[in-house]
């Protein structure tokens, strides 16, 4: 027997978790870039129009970048930003990070519960930062009109989808 035929593994395109009022899914993203330094330089460039987004905050465009530190965010455009990698003069790095982040898009009535249950404290709602530990694992988490969106590198994708499973099965239904 193949050890892949028992081994946890990251939903596909077309699977979802359906359980106790809550759906989770994989989302598609975009391009992702990381940009470092001058944020608003940086979005001026490579991404006019965009917003900056903290904890939970839901994206207007689908250009927007979600605030890792103070002077660190993952940028989300729906095409390639047109601009080389590395220090620009205008005070900021840019990098393409290719499919680094993988997408969960966390829906129904106790989305907020169910992503509370991976956290060591309250949700940090408000904060100017998306960034978080959730599961032990880096984590970045913005909203949807009906939900949450929880980003997180994907070499950790098994482990949080096998998380969520576990403690959606748990959750009282709503």
């Amino acid at each position: 027997m193949d050890e892949r035929d028992w081994t946890d593994r990251p939903l596909t395109a077309t699977e979802t978790i359906n359980t106790n009022g809550i759906r989770v899914a994989p989302q598609e993203t975009g391009y992702q870039s990381l940009i470092s330094g001058d944020l608003e330089a940086a979005l001026a460039l490579l991404a006019p129009g965009a917003s900056m987004l903290g904890f939970a905050q839901t994206p207007e465009t689908s250009d927007h970048a979600i605030r890792i530190a103070r002077d660190q965010a993952l940028l989300i455009t729906a095409a390639p930003p047109v601009s080389e990698a590395g220090w620009n003069a205008d005070g900021f790095a840019f990098s393409p990070a290719g499919g680094r982040f993988a997408c969960l898009s966390l829906t129904g009535p106790s989305a907020l519960e169910l992503l509370a249950h991976g956290l060591n404290s309250p949700p940090p709602k408000g904060s100017p930062s998306a960034a978080l530990r959730f599961a032990g694992a880096s984590a970045l988490v913005t909203g949807t009109s009906d939900g949450l969106r929880l980003w997180v590198e994907r070499g950790h994708l098994t482990f949080v989808t096998g998380f969520l499973m576990q403690v959606a099965e748990t959750m009282d239904g709503v």
